[in-house]
């Protein structure tokens, strides 16, 4: 029995060696060019279509799959520029922290919260288990306990 653990000590030795090791994977960004309604309804359909690939989904809901606007082109001289399409100006909140209401947060929640992420908010009743609060520190995620 004491040789199987040793050989499993020394296989999770090797495994975290090599997870510690390896470079932390970059986030893959897409420049998306939506200078005009024609671009941005194009934009939504190719979106649409990736959609029902459930490893995109995924990517994108983690933030290893990010999008950029391209930049845009400055007009020649002497061309009136486009007219403005309408639109609503939206201020930007800051993003609401992930919140978790089950009784069991797992190590598998934590990974799904996005890297950007700096602070989690957990019910008063929820648990944490021992990997995810590890994931958490490693990420140096801040835990805020809501009354409810």
């Amino acid at each position: 029995m004491s040789e199987l653990r040793a050989l499993i000590r020394e296989i999770l030795v090797e495994e975290l060696a090599a997870l510690r090791a390896a470079p932390a994977a970059t986030p893959a960004c897409e420049m998306v060019d939506v200078h005009s309604d024609e671009a941005l309804m194009a934009f939504a359909r190719d979106l649409l279509g990736r959609a029902n690939d459930p490893e995109f989904v995924r990517c994108v809901q983690s933030g290893q799959h990010r999008f950029t606007l391209a930049p845009t082109v400055a007009q020649p001289p002497g061309q009136r520029p486009a007219p403005a399409a309408s639109f609503t100006l939206v201020a930007s909140a800051p993003a609401e922290a992930p919140r978790f209401e089950k009784a069991l947060v797992t190590e598998r929640d934590v990974a799904a919260i996005p890297r950007d992420q700096s602070r989690i908010r957990l019910a008063r009743n929820t648990r944490l288990t021992p990997l995810a609060s590890d994931e958490l520190r490693r990420r140096g995620i801040r835990i805020e306990r809501t009354q409810k």
